[in-house]
């Protein structure tokens, strides 16, 4: 095997284990979600979405990628670890500052008293994450992402159980508010028990992450607005109920990206960095079909399923919110080609050019939200965001162009057997949602769903591989899960034909004994 092979099984495996860690996470993030929406109302989620959009944003803006320059050290020498630390520990504190200094201006701006202590609360999110262990990235530079996970896993149990006894005996939005804290306070804690390390105040080697950290705190503060725009306007324009329930629709949306597309993202851009000069290229193509492989059914789901997944998850009051999940999945699905742009300008010390394309999207995306959230409400702010995000997902397409010198067709026809493996999955969807939403028993309701979307998930699973075979097997991602498949197969064979070996030993050994003692 060779070592760029050896480097894809790894990343594979990483991954694999990541993903598989993640939807557990989010399994979890889901009941609490489901939980909550049963003992708080529409307009607390409204009002707790509305303080949470101007969380992310401020935490946005000050993103540091101190994961991705540790990564990128040939060496990791404690005084690396002690200036991630100190500066993580500062922009920790900053945000903080930021959110407290927000909280009444904010409050009168939306003309809601209760968000002063609200974002005073939620701003101990940031700080808390502020503090964890630099240390964690020596396993992920050993493509070991199995603590990473369980301590997310960990943080989100805690929090579950916190947010639903404060829901069930208060009936509180403030339910909400503590399980924001609770599980990054948990995880905080927990790394240093995992990997064990005393921090120390240092900036010595701030000179290695300046220039990554310069370009990429513009590229964050466009970013973050390019993100949370519409929860920033929209508050303004429409109803807290309205605004609650495009909030739960958008919610939801976002739970294969933070499922699947996250986890996924970290093996692929750890694959990305160590790839040599001559096979990034190649890499690059792969890694980004491969994605798109893997998101596309998932995000078929919301697309033609929203009514299903938010009557089966949240009820019938909830379905107001089903068109908004539906649109706002499709924002989704417009950036998976290029999700992995960011992280090649990155590999590249070409951080600029992510932060140029970020901006011009921005610079399209306020007006149009705005524009259209003014004269058409919340379907005219999704248009918007749309038209923004094609324009992004073109503008990204041109700077790999610029970096790897793959031109946009090329580009393009990367994604050919996802987007036509689909098909004949998207067609079941749709002629099995009538089906599925005249049932009126919950449980027959349930069955049938799973076992349409098993089918689904099959179909388009064979129809994948089909595609694969006829463009004569090419190296991807579906050689890669085949011979891990077959790797896993072989060793699950060998384990059973001795078990079975084991277990025969006595009763020949009986046998024998018998023979014996005849003669």
């Amino acid at each position: 095997m060779t070592e760029s092979q050896k480097i894809a099984s790894r990343a594979i495996g990483a991954g694999l284990w990541t993903v598989g860690m993640r939807i557990i996470v989010k399994s979890v993030d889901l009941v609490m979600l489901l939980s909550l929406a049963r003992f708080l109302d529409v307009a607390d989620f409204g009002l707790v979405a509305t303080a949470m959009a101007v969380v992310l944003i401020v935490e946005a803006l000050f993103e540091l990628p101190m994961t991705l320059g540790l990564l990128r050290a040939p060496v990791l020498v404690p005084g690396m670890l002690h200036t991630a630390f100190t500066v993580s520990l500062l922009r920790g504190s900053v945000v903080a500052a930021v959110l407290l200094a927000l909280a009444w201006p904010l409050a009168v701006f939306n003309n809601e008293p209760r968000m002063t202590t609200l974002l005073a609360v939620l701003a101990l999110a940031p700080a808390m994450r502020g503090l964890v262990n630099p240390r964690m990235v020596e396993f992920v530079r050993a493509f070991d992402f199995r603590p990473d996970a369980l301590l997310e896993l960990v943080g989100k149990l805690v929090a579950l159980v916190l947010s639903v006894v404060i829901a069930a005996r208060t009936g509180s939005y403030w339910a909400i508010a503590a399980a924001t804290v609770a599980a990054p306070l948990t995880t905080t804690l927990l790394s240093y028990g995992v990997a064990p390390w005393r921090p120390r105040l240092s900036l010595t080697h701030w000179s290695y992450f300046s220039n990554l950290v310069g370009w990429n705190f513009l590229s964050q503060v466009c970013t973050a607005f390019n993100w949370q725009v519409d929860r920033l306007i929209l508050p303004r324009l429409t109803t807290t109920t309205s605004f609650g329930h495009y909030a739960m629709g958008k919610q939801i949306s976002e739970i294969p990206s933070q499922a699947l597309l996250q986890p996924l993202l970290r093996p692929a851009s750890a694959a990305l960095i160590s790839s040599p000069a001559d096979q990034r290229q190649t890499r690059y193509l792969k890694l980004s079909h491969a994605i798109v492989l893997l998101m596309l059914p998932v995000m078929g789901l919301p697309l033609l399923w929203p009514d299903v997944l938010v009557h089966l998850a949240l009820g019938a009051r909830w379905a107001p919110a089903a068109p908004w999940l539906r649109w706002v999945s499709v924002l989704t699905v417009l950036s998976l080609p290029v999700v992995l742009m960011p992280a090649l300008a990155m590999t590249l010390d070409r951080t600029r050019l992510a932060m140029f394309r970020t901006l011009l999207e921005l610079l399209i995306r306020l007006p149009v939200v705005w524009w259209g959230a003014v004269n058409f409400g919340l379907a005219g702010a999704i248009a918007g965001s749309a038209t923004a995000s094609s324009a992004g997902t073109l503008m990204s397409m041109l700077v790999v162009h610029r970096l790897l010198g793959v031109g946009l067709g090329r580009q393009v026809r990367a994604f050919w057997r996802p987007l036509l493996a689909i098909l004949p999955a998207v067609a079941l969807l749709h002629a099995t949602r009538p089906l599925v939403m005249e049932r009126d028993d919950l449980a027959a309701m349930v069955l049938l769903a799973l076992s349409f979307g098993l089918a689904y998930l099959l179909l388009y699973g064979l129809s994948v591989f089909l595609l694969w075979h006829c463009a004569g097997r090419p190296a991807g991602l579906e050689h890669h899960v085949l011979a891990f498949l077959r790797r896993h197969l072989l060793r699950l064979g060998s384990v059973v034909s001795r078990t079975f070996a084991s277990s025969s030993t006595p009763s020949n050994e009986v046998g024998k004994h018998h023979v014996e003692h005849k003669r």
